[in-house]
């Protein structure tokens, strides 16, 4: 219920806030039901992929999250929030320019195996072996079976942020246990 009062709604969120931090519950999902759009147009304006916007949109509220303890109440809220939300957004950024400087991309996928990489599969499949069975089967099915997020998401019975972070989880033990 908005007056349309740019005033009144930087007051109200700055109370919604303010209550958030003494544990009101009400005024904290008033607060995030109030910021969702303004949160959603941000990320959507920041990257190309309507996934990566959504998994944007919550990176910026869990970090609203983690953060609120060090809100002003005297303060305005939206600076203090968009600094945050601009922090999450280039902290992602960079993650997605060091990522795509390692990744080699190939315009078609070779159609005989390369000999001697024996050793490197056995120690593969020893290291899925240690893995929890939701994220083998989400690096299975993207990476052994090659299929695209939104395809192996329906086969794993997840949504496809689930099942990014399982895949996540398993790049960073595989890497751990080779």
């Amino acid at each position: 219920m908005t007056t349309g009062d740019p005033t009144d709604e930087r007051r109200r969120r700055a109370q919604w806030m303010a209550g958030a931090q003494q544990g009101d519950g009400a005024a904290y999902r008033a607060l995030l039901d109030d910021i969702a759009p303004m949160v959603r147009r941000f990320a959507r304006q920041r990257v190309r992929d309507a996934d990566d916007a959504d998994d944007l949109y919550q990176e910026i509220v869990m970090a609203l999250h983690r953060a609120r303890h060090t809100y002003e109440p005297t303060r305005p809220f939206e600076p203090w929030f968009f600094a945050i939300a601009r922090r999450v957004a280039a902290r992602r950024h960079g993650e997605r320019v060091a990522r795509d400087a390692r990744e080699l991309l190939v315009r078609t996928t070779p159609e005989i195996a390369v000999d001697g990489d024996g050793d490197v599969k056995l120690a593969l499949e020893r290291a899925l072996l240690h893995l929890p069975p939701e994220q083998r089967q989400a690096f299975e099915l993207l990476k052994l079976d090659g299929l695209s997020v939104d395809a192996a998401a329906p086969r794993a019975h997840t949504t496809v942020g689930a099942l990014k972070v399982r895949a996540h989880r398993a790049y960073r033990a595989l890497r751990r246990f080779l």
